[in-house]
């Protein structure tokens, strides 16, 4: 209980209360009670001291023998609680109390003069304070009375008679009332009552000690109470520091105690609704979280985040496939992530100018879209930039596949077009007479309607082929028959060019499932391009290979042109490609794509394999039937 610092301090804050109220109260007493009974003892002398003047007016008016006034007030002190001087107008002493042993008191003091002065003037007065000294010196028997009256000296002198003693001193701090003795409404005298403040104090002496041992008990009886009540207040207060150091740590769910009233159950209940909306923040802000997480993780751009610092703060996985870097949560420095400093040197130039960056960055191969955004926090202050990365490389690929399509299919529309206005406008003209040139003229036009016509029917084809609004059907064939009869129909022609075309066949193959129209247009595009690329006095050669581990045969065109680039491989079956670009006016480019699209629908490979100056050779598959049968195959 004691390690409870708010605790200690509530304790020792209500120990202090008590213990600082009883010293105040003590040091109150002490100082101010003195004066308090000093004016009690005056209210307690006045009613006495005006009951001696009484007595001399009645004696002074001879309702009342001197002597006997003289008997009454010079008895012993004990009798008025006080010691009594009876004075004349000059300050003679006519009557003063014994005290004990029959001993009187002395002569009016000196520093009573003052007092006495007071008291002629008809008042009454009183003087607490301390006499240093006193006057033993009897006094004379007083002045002759006025107009024939006596004094109070001449009244008095019966009771006054006999020797007079010298008496103890009064020492210390007295207490003294003066009042006037008046005889026909002037005053003729004083008497004064004074007593020692060293007896005042006596009495003081028990009610002291009772207060003082009243404190003690106060204390002893409070300080289990005190502690009581400190623990009772400290209680829900450390309950409720534990529940905000859970709530810190990450626990919602406890709660601080709030039953009762008071402020202190008000602030337990306001906690424990911080708690509440605090734990729906994370939980909503956590859901918002993981979902941006997942949002940003599923996308196929790259995400980096970066602080004003130059650090990562955030990159999805998107980035490895791009960079092929390590993806962490962690913050960490550019270099870890990636070490591309074309995308650096943007983020720098966005944070540095305040502005927006979009531009291509070139990774080996990849061209990769930056686009850079500033982050601001709540006060549009810039925190940080965002990147966002996208792959553009296919992107360029297809924009310039399209520019180059466009203008192989104007370039190849053109060249047909082109020769046939410079035919038709001689023909208009007159410009050719002759029968035999008008039919070489119609020989020509009719050819390049043919080719222009040609021409747009692959371009529709393939645009069927490639839309897969062409479907094939499949069913079994004998490939031997198909592949005897092409080359029967190729080997006629590459002896007009002056070339040799040979086949490589064994004597049976199975039946294959396919469709035998559209492999004989694949295999007469791919010896129609290998004649086509090969010089004259090459040979072509027409090989086929069954592969009955495999469950297929494999028919390969292998040339002895010019071969293809390894940089133009990948490119070989696209639209209007031609590797040898010296060889723009041989044919449309479109076989091979065709040939790869027809390929690709019968569910087959259509592969190219080429060394740069010694040929290529393009080969595809075609898969044995279900229910294979071998033939015999005649050949020539």
């Amino acid at each position: 209980m004691m390690r409870s610092s708010f605790l200690q301090r509530t304790l020792a804050l209500l120990l202090a209360t008590i213990f600082l109220f009883a010293l105040l109260t003590l040091g109150i007493y002490t100082v101010i009670s003195p004066q308090i009974f000093a004016n009690n003892k005056v209210s307690e002398l006045l009613p006495k001291g005006r009951s001696i003047v009484t007595y001399v007016n009645k004696a002074l008016k001879g309702e009342l023998p001197a002597y006997l006034v003289s008997t009454l007030i010079g008895s012993t002190t004990e009798q008025w609680d006080a010691t009594v001087w009876v004075v004349d107008y000059n300050g003679n002493t006519l009557i003063r109390t014994q005290q004990n042993q029959g001993r009187r008191v002395g002569t009016l003091p000196d520093e009573f003069k003052p007092l006495l002065q007071e008291v002629l003037t008809g008042k009454e007065c009183t003087h607490i304070g301390k006499l240093s000294s006193y006057d033993t010196d009897a006094t004379s028997s007083g002045a002759q009375s006025m107009s024939g009256m006596p004094t109070l000296s001449d009244l008095m002198s019966e009771g006054t008679s006999g020797s007079q003693q010298e008496s103890e001193p009064l020492t210390g701090s007295i207490v003294v009332i003066g009042l006037p003795i008046t005889y026909a409404d002037m005053a003729v005298g004083a008497v004064f009552m004074a007593q020692s403040m060293t007896e005042v104090v006596a009495g003081m002496d028990s009610l002291s000690n009772a207060i003082i041992w009243s404190i003690i008990v106060l204390l002893l009886l409070m300080l289990p109470i005190a502690c009581f009540f400190a623990y009772r207040l400290a209680r829900p207060m450390r309950q409720m520091r534990d529940v905000a150091l859970a709530m810190a740590g990450g626990d919602f769910t406890v709660r601080a105690e709030s039953s009762g009233g008071g402020e202190i159950a008000e602030l337990g209940g306001a906690l424990n609704y911080l708690s509440g909306e605090l734990s729906r923040s994370i939980s909503d802000l956590t859901i918002e979280r993981n979902r941006l997480r997942s949002i940003l993780d599923g996308l196929s751009e790259g995400i980096i985040a970066m602080d004003t610092q130059g650090r990562i703060t955030q990159a999805n996985p998107a980035v490895r496939q791009l960079f092929g870097c390590r993806v962490s949560d962690e913050i960490l420095p550019p270099e870890q992530l990636t070490d591309t400093p074309a995308l650096w040197t943007l983020f720098d130039r966005a944070l540095r100018n305040q502005e927006s960056v979009v531009e291509d960055i070139r990774v080996g191969s990849t061209v990769i879209l930056v686009s850079i955004s500033l982050l601001e926090d709540e006060h549009g202050t810039t925190a940080g930039a965002v990147a966002i990365l996208r792959d553009v490389t296919q992107a360029q690929r297809l924009e310039q596949t399209r520019r180059d399509y466009v203008a192989n299919v104007s370039h190849e529309l053109r060249t047909p077009l082109t020769a046939m206005r410079a035919l038709i406008e001689p023909l208009r003209d007159g410009l050719i007479r002759s029968d035999e040139q008008r039919q070489q003229v119609y020989s020509t036009l009719l050819r390049e309607t043919l080719r222009l016509s040609r021409l747009v029917n692959d371009m529709l084809e393939l645009s069927r082929l490639q839309s897969g609004s062409c479907s094939l059907e499949k069913h079994p064939f004998d490939p031997a028959r198909m592949l005897q009869s092409v080359y029967a129909t190729y080997a006629q022609y590459a002896d007009d060019i002056d070339e040799t075309l040979n086949l490589d066949m064994p004597q049976t193959l199975p039946l294959v499932e396919g469709n035998p129209d559209r492999t004989e247009q694949v295999l007469v595009a791919i010896l129609d391009n290998a004649m086509k690329y090969t010089p004259e006095g090459g040979t072509v050669d027409l090989i086929v290979r069954d592969c009955p581990e495999e469950g297929l045969i494999r028919v390969s065109v292998r040339d002895t042109g010019p071969g293809i680039a390894p940089e133009d491989l990948p490119h070989v079956f696209e639209r209007f490609y031609k590797a040898d670009k010296a060889h723009q006016g041989k044919g449309t480019g479109l076989g091979l794509a065709i040939a790869h699209e027809i390929m690709r629908l019968l569910g087959e490979e259509l592969s190219v394999e080429s060394e740069f100056g010694h040929g290529s050779t393009f080969t595809f598959t075609l898969h044995d039937a279900p229910e294979p049968e071998a033939l015999p195959t005649s050949l020539p």
